[in-house]
C-alpha cells in the first residue's frame, strides 16, 4: 500500500489536520494516512503532555486514517528522517511518503538531514489558503528532491492551527468550529492550554 504519514506536534489535533488527510486520500493515490504525533518537537517548542496529544490524535482516526505510534514508542528526537527509516524497516511491504504543509517549505533546510530526507522519500505538500507558489521559489524543484506540490480544482486549503486554538482557549474563546467534539471535550476535561 501507499502510505503517506501526517507528522506533527497534534497540541491539538483540529478539523485542519482531518481536512488535510482526507483530500490527500481524495486527490492522490494514496491508500492510507498514518497520523504521528511526535514524542517531542525538534526545536524545542513547548508541547502539552504526549499522552493527551496522542489520546486526542486517535480521535481523528478512521477507516482510512489510521494512528502511529512509532515516535513515541520509540522516543524519537522528532527529526522525520529517524522516523521514516523506523517504518521503512517495520513495514517493507508498504511504500511511505510524508505529508507537510506549504508553510514548512521555508524552513525545510533546518530540518535533520534534510537534503537526504527529500532525495530518498516521497513528500507531498498541502497548500495553506495563502500559498500562490512553487518549490522553486524555495529552490527546492531540483529533480533529485521527491517533493510534490498538491493541486486540484476541487481542493479546499485551511488555516486552522494548533497555535490559534491554543490562543482562543487563553482568550475564552470558543474552539468547537476548528476541533472535532470529542477533542474539544477532552480538552475542557484535562483543562489543557489555559
Amino acid at each position: 500500500m501507499n502510505i503517506a504519514v501526517l507528522g506533527g506536534a497534534f497540541n491539538p489535533p483540529h478539523l485542519g489536520h482531518q481536512l488535510i488527510a482526507n483530500q490527500i486520500l481524495d486527490f492522490t493515490h494514496i491508500d492510507e494516512i498514518w497520523l504521528a504525533p511526535c514524542y517531542q518537537h525538534t526545536f524545542e517548542k513547548k508541547l502539552t503532555k504526549v499522552q493527551h496529544r496522542a489520546t486526542m490524535t486517535k480521535m481523528l482516526i478512521n477507516k482510512r486514517i489510521k494512528y502511529s505510534s512509532e515516535e513515541i514508542d520509540n522516543k524519537l528526537s522528532g527529526d522525520t528522517i529517524d522516523l521514516m527509516k523506523i517504518l521503512e524497516k517495520k513495514y517493507p511491504q508498504h511504500h511511505f511518503f510524508f505529508i507537510i504543509g506549504s508553510d514548512n517549505l521555508a524552513g525545510l533546510r533546518l530540518w535533520g538531514q534534510w537534503k537526504r530526507l527529500i532525495t530518498n522519500y516521497h513528500f507531498l505538500v498541502f497548500p495553506r489558503s495563502y500559498f500562490k507558489g512553487s518549490l522553486a521559489d524555495f529552490k527546492l524543484n531540483r529533480p533529485e528532491y521527491k517533493l510534490k506540490l498538491i493541486k486540484h480544482p476541487l481542493l479546499v486549503t485551511t488555516d486552522i492551527s494548533s497555535t490559534n486554538i491554543r490562543e482562543r482557549i487563553r482568550s475564552r474563546l470558543s474552539i468547537s468550529s476548528l476541533v472535532p467534539k470529542k477533542v474539544q471535550e477532552y480538552i475542557k476535561r484535562y483543562s489543557l492550554y489555559k
